[in-house]
């Protein structure tokens, strides 16, 4: 599965398939809640598990963000 992402279109549609990434009990049939440690990791809001979901390279954020504003 793919986590890091060269364009804008790519990232979206994995976010629309988030299940494909993580898909608990607890989260299920839910808003997706996606919370962020100290450390730096990704986790599920429900069930507090690591996870990795998809991400944008830092090079095209940057550029994304500098278009944007």
């Amino acid at each position: 599965m793919k986590y890091e992402f060269d364009t804008i279109e790519e990232f979206k549609e994995a976010m629309k398939n988030l299940s494909n990434y993580h898909d608990c009990d607890k989260c299920r049939g839910k808003i997706v809640c996606i919370t962020n440690d100290g450390f730096g990791n990704s986790k599920c809001g429900y069930c507090n598990q690591i996870v990795k979901y998809p991400k944008l390279k830092k090079e095209v954020f940057e550029e994304w963000l500098k278009n944007e504003t």
